[in-house]
C-alpha cells in the first residue's frame, strides 16, 4: 500500500457518482492506466455493518466495485474526459478470506486484465492491515453514451 493519499473524504465525490450511505471509498492511493489502489475506513454507521461491528460480504464487495469506479472516473478526470456511469458486469471467483470490523482499513488494489470498447476487466485484492480479505475478478461496463 501507497502510504500517501492522494485524495480523500469529501474529494472522492470529484470521481464517482455515489453518495453517502452508499459511499464505500474514502481514500486514493494512487491510480493510473493500469491499476488503483483504494481505501475504506470502516464507520459504525456504515450501512453495511450488522451485529455489532461487523463489515458484510455484500460490502466488501461494494468496496471493490466503487473502487473500479474510482479508477475509471479518476483516469476521466485526468484526462479531461466527461465522468460516465459504470455498472458491474459480472463477478467472479469472490472469496472472502477475513471479515472487516468497523474502525478497519480496508485497501484495495485492483489491476487491468483486459479493456475492449466500454468493458474493462480487472483483478482486485483487498487487505485488512496487510492481510488478504477479499480477492475477485470483477468486469465494468462503462456507460458512455450517457
Amino acid at each position: 500500500m501507497s502510504a500517501t493519499v492522494m485524495y480523500s473524504g469529501d474529494e472522492i465525490k470529484t470521481f464517482i457518482p455515489q453518495r453517502e450511505p452508499m459511499l464505500m471509498v474514502d481514500k486514493l492511493y494512487t491510480c493510473d492506466e493500469a491499476s488503483v489502489e483504494a481505501g475504506l475506513t470502516v464507520s459504525p454507521d456504515n450501512i453495511f455493518v450488522y451485529d455489532g461491528g461487523l463489515f458484510s460480504e455484500a460490502g466488501m464487495i461494494e468496496h471493490i466495485a466503487q473502487s473500479a469506479a474510482l479508477f475509471a472516473g479518476y483516469n476521466d478526470w485526468i484526462n479531461h474526459r466527461p465522468i460516465v456511469l459504470g455498472y458491474i458486469a459480472e463477478i467472479k471467483n469472490f472469496a472472502l478470506e477475513a471479515t472487516a470490523h468497523v474502525g478497519d482499513s480496508l485497501v484495495s488494489r485492483l489491476n487491468v486484465v483486459s479493456q475492449a470498447m466500454n468493458i474493462t476487466l480487472m483483478d482486485a485484492t483487498t487487505t485488512i492491515n496487510g492481510n488478504v480479505a477479499a480477492k475477485c475478478k470483477i468486469k465494468i461496463f462503462m456507460d458512455k453514451k450517457k
